[in-house]
C-alpha cells in the first residue's frame, strides 16, 4: 500500500489527509475515518449479486497499516461501521481490535449501524457515541444543524468528477473542508460517490496516483 499524506489546518489541530481515505489528528494520536459498512457486500451476495469475498478484507488490512504506521492510539469511525445487522464481515473487524488491544476503538453511531451496544463492546469498540466532542470539534455521521466550531462527519460518501486534458473524465473519492466542516471519503472501496452535495465554499481535496489536486 502506497502512503500519500496532505496536512491541513483545522482550528488551532493539525489533520493528516492520507490517499487511503482516513485522516490523522497528531496530537490526539487518532485515526479518523467513516463509512466502513461491513457487510455491504455481503448483503448484495444475499441477494444473488456477485461481489468478491475479498472487500472487506482489504478494507481492514488498510486500516491495519495505517494504524501501525501511524502508531495511532485510538481509531475513531464517524459512523456506518457495520452496514446493518451481524453478518460474517463483522468478526474480521474483532480479529483487527484484538490485535491491536493497547488502542481504543470508538464508534460515533451512523444510519446504518444497528448493533446493540453489548454487541459493539464484543466486537471491541470500548466506546460509542450519537456525538462526539473533543477539544472543540465535533465528530457526527451526518452534518449538525446547529453551530459549533467545526464538525467532521461522512455518510455522504464524497466524491469529484474531473476531466482531464485528454478529456478523459474520472471520478474520486475526497475529502470536503470549509472553515467550519470537513466531510470524510468513505473508507469501504465498495460504495458510491456523491458529486452533488457541496457545501457552499467547500475544497475538495483528492488523491490521484503520486499526489494530491483540489478543486
Amino acid at each position: 500500500m502506497r502512503l500519500i499524506e496532505q496536512s491541513i489546518p483545522v482550528l488551532q489541530e493539525q489533520f493528516i489527509l492520507t490517499n487511503q481515505a482516513a485522516l490523522f489528528w497528531e496530537r490526539q494520536k487518532a485515526l479518523i475515518l467513516s463509512d466502513l459498512h461491513l457487510g455491504k457486500a455481503a448483503h448484495f451476495r444475499r441477494n444473488g449479486i456477485a461481489m468478491p469475498v475479498q472487500l472487506a478484507l482489504q478494507d481492514l488490512e488498510r486500516l491495519d497499516t495505517l494504524i501501525h504506521h501511524f502508531a495511532a492510539e485510538q481509531v475513531i469511525v464517524v459512523g456506518d461501521l457495520v452496514h446493518a445487522g451481524a453478518n460474517k464481515e463483522v468478526p474480521l473487524f474483532t480479529a483487527l481490535t484484538h490485535k491491536h488491544e493497547q488502542v481504543s476503538f470508538t464508534l460515533v453511531r451512523g444510519n446504518h449501524d444497528r448493533l446493540s451496544e453489548d454487541q459493539l463492546w464484543a466486537i471491541g469498540i470500548q466506546e460509542v457515541y450519537d456525538e462526539l466532542n473533543i477539544e472543540g470539534i465535533t465528530f457526527s455521521h451526518d452534518a449538525v444543524q446547529y453551530p459549533v466550531p467545526f464538525v467532521v462527519s461522512g455518510h455522504i460518501h464524497p466524491g469529484v468528477d474531473i476531466m482531464f486534458h485528454t478529456r478523459q473524465r474520472m471520478r474520486f473519492p475526497c475529502y470536503v473542508v470549509t472553515p467550519h466542516q470537513l466531510i470524510l471519503p468513505a473508507f469501504s472501496r465498495f460504495t458510491g460517490l456523491d458529486t452533488g452535495r457541496m457545501p457552499a465554499g467547500a475544497t475538495c481535496y483528492a488523491f490521484y496516483k503520486e499526489g494530491i489536486f483540489t478543486v
